[in-house]
C-alpha cells in the first residue's frame, strides 16, 4: 500500500518517501539520458566538445593577453574550471524545466516532485564523469601524473552534483511560477560562471572580492577539482566557505519548494 503524505509530513518521511521512489528516478535519468544524445551527431563526444571549445576560445585570447600565473598549462587549467562548471550550467538549465517539460505526468500519478529536476542533473552526471577522464589523460601527458590527492575526487564531484540538485530545484520551482524564468536562469548561470574561477585564477583578485567569491557554491568545487589533478593541497578555508554557502542555498530552496510542493501541478 502506497501512502500520499501532505507537504508538512516529517523529514524522515519523506527521505522514506524518496528511497522509495528510487527507480523512478533511475528510470527518468536513464529517459533524459536517451533522448538528449538520440539523433546526434556526435553523441556522448559532446561531453568532450563542449568544455573543450570554450577551453580553445580562452586559451588562445587570456593566455597571450593576460598571461595567468596558474601553475599548469593554461588550456588546462581552463579545461579544469569548465569540466564541472559545464556540468552546472548544462543541469540547472535542463532542470529549470523539469516541472513545465513534464506537465501530464504531473497531474497524472503523484510522486516526489523533486525527482524530475533531480533526474535532469543526474543525466548530465556522465558528461562530467567523460570530460573529466579526458581530463585525466591530459593531465598525466602533460607530467600531472595521478597521484594520491586524485582519491579525493570521487567526494568533488558528488558536492559539485548536490550543488547542481539544489539550485536546479530552485530554479525549476521559480519556473513554475514565473514563465519568463526560462529566459532568466540561462542569464543567471552565465553570469554565475564569471564570479566562479573557471578561467581565472583567484590569486589575480584583491582580497576583499576572493573572500565574497569564496562563499559562491561552485567556488569550492572547481577549486578543489583543480587541486586535486593539479597535486596541491586543498584550500579547506575556501571549501569551508562554500560549504556555508551551499547550506544557506539549501535551506532556501527547501522553504520554496516546502511552498510550491502542494499546487505545484496547478501552478504548472
Amino acid at each position: 500500500m502506497t501512502v500520499i503524505t501532505p507537504s508538512g509530513a516529517p523529514l524522515a518521511s519523506r527521505i522514506a518517501e524518496y528511497r522509495h521512489c528510487a527507480t523512478l528516478l533511475v528510470f527518468l535519468t536513464l529517459r533524459d539520458i536517451r533522448l538528449r544524445y538520440r539523433h546526434t551527431l556526435l553523441g556522448i563526444l559532446w561531453a568532450v566538445a563542449q568544455p573543450v571549445l570554450p577551453m580553445l576560445i580562452f586559451a588562445a585570447v587570456f593566455s597571450r593577453t593576460l598571461r595567468f600565473e596558474t601553475g599548469a598549462p593554461y588550456f588546462l587549467f581552463v579545461f579544469a574550471g569548465l569540466a564541472p562548471w559545464m556540468f552546472l550550467a548544462n543541469a540547472v538549465n535542463s532542470a529549470s524545466t523539469a516541472f513545465i517539460s513534464n506537465y501530464n505526468l504531473l497531474n497524472k500519478v503523484y510522486f516526489p516532485r523533486a525527482i524530475l529536476p533531480a533526474a535532469a542533473v543526474f543525466a548530465f552526471v556522465i558528461d562530467w564523469l567523460v570530460a573529466g577522464a579526458v581530463l585525466a589523460g591530459l593531465c598525466a601527458w602533460n607530467g600531472f601524473a595521478p597521484q594520491m590527492e586524485w582519491l579525493a575526487l570521487p567526494a568533488i564531484v558528488p558536492a559539485g552534483v548536490f550543488v547542481a540538485m539544489v539550485a536546479g530545484l530552485g530554479a525549476a520551482s521559480l519556473s513554475a511560477l514565473f514563465r519568463d524564468m526560462k529566459t532568466v536562469v540561462p542569464f543567471l548561470v552565465q553570469v554565475w560562471m564569471y564570479a566562479t574561477p573557471v578561467f581565472y585564477p583567484l590569486d589575480v583578485l584583491p582580497a576583499a572580492i576572493r573572500r565574497v567569491i569564496g562563499f559562491n557554491p561552485m567556488t569550492g568545487v572547481v577549486e578543489a577539482f583543480r587541486a586535486c589533478l593539479f597535486g596541491r593541497p586543498l584550500d579547506w578555508t575556501l571549501i569551508a566557505q562554500s560549504a556555508v554557502a551551499t547550506v544557506v542555498l539549501t535551506i532556501a530552496v527547501a522553504m520554496l519548494f516546502n511552498a510550491l510542493e502542494a499546487d505545484l501541478a496547478e501552478q504548472v
